[in-house]
């Protein structure tokens, strides 16, 4: 185990990817950057312990469970940032995932690791705000785009101070919700799968065209919402269907496989949502996924 941070397990790496260093004595601690790894948590950890790779981080956070790793001593400096003067005061933390893919930052991954760098910040005397907490793209001269644009930094940033979250708010909107849903005369209505959500649901074929099926949610007050959608599964269903939410910078897109996984609430990520009461998840025709595209029903509820 880690003898820095208690609740993590020890997996040092390669002494030929870090400096070794005694920090604050030799340099200051003022940031924590966050990271994405693109690619999984246990290859992660393996990367770093191979002398090839030249690069480190202090800590790894996996997806599924919040686990966490530490490969780099506090006191070293870890080859995470890309900028030296960076790397000598900062720790840096990976998380396991893709920037693309929203599905991989859960809310185990979120609380695990706003634990770890609100510790960091308690003993480092960092100012726990985002002008010391920040994204890998934030580092002077930073070629990675990490952690990207379904990192939540508003649910994340909460975590981290402990505020006091926004009261409990959900909305379910079905296919057949009267005035909440919305698609051409190309989607049809099937009643075939016991997993459907209510009575029944739609299905089109894809086409390389925009074609979507919208769902209209009244979202109370711009701030943080989870996203999750409903759908039958059926090996002739899309195997790569585009759910777009609708936030604050900009349309996002979700691939789903909806050959597995039906029958329950499948997490599409959590998204920065505007007040209002207008359109803001679809399920789109545009894919090159193969298989029908089923629109059945969304969730939306505040974090």
């Amino acid at each position: 185990m880690s003898t820095d941070y208690g609740p993590a397990a020890w997996a040092p790496a390669h002494s030929a990817n870090y400096t070794v260093a005694n920090r604050e004595s030799t340099y200051p601690i003022n940031y924590v950057v966050i990271h994405v790894t693109q690619g999984s948590y246990a290859g992660t950890i393996s990367w770093f312990q191979n002398p090839a790779s030249q690069v480190s981080a202090h800590y790894t956070i996996r997806s599924s469970d919040g686990a966490v790793t530490q490969s780099v001593r506090e006191k070293d400096v870890g080859w995470h940032a890309g900028n030296w003067t960076y790397n000598t005061q900062s720790i840096g933390i990976e998380h396991e995932g893709y920037v693309t893919q929203a599905s991989w930052f859960t809310d185990a991954m979120y609380r695990s690791s706003a634990a770890l760098t609100r510790h960091l910040c308690d003993r480092y005397g960092i100012p726990k705000d985002r002008s010391r907490i920040i994204g890998h793209n934030q580092v002077p001269g930073a070629t990675h785009t990490d952690p990207g644009p379904y990192w939540n930094w508003t649910y994340y940033m909460q975590l981290v101070t402990g505020s006091t979250p926004p009261p409990a708010w959900s909305q379910t909107v079905d296919n057949s919700t009267s005035g909440r849903f919305t698609a051409s005369a190309n989607w049809g209505t099937s009643t075939y799968s016991s997993q459907k959500q209510g009575t029944d649901y739609r299905f089109a074929d894809p086409v390389e065209s925009s074609d979507p099926a919208w769902y209209k949610v009244n979202i109370p007050q711009t701030g943080s919402y989870r996203v999750e959608a409903w759908h039958p599964a059926d090996p002739g269903y899309n195997s790569s269907a585009p759910y777009i939410i609708a936030t604050t910078t900009g349309n996002q897109t979700v691939y789903v496989d909806q050959r597995s996984g039906g029958g329950g609430w499948r997490n599409l990520g959590t998204f920065t949502l505007a007040a209002g009461d207008a359109n803001k998840v679809a399920v789109s025709r545009w894919t090159g996924g193969t298989g029908l595209v089923i629109a059945d029903a969304i969730r939306v509820s505040r974090v």
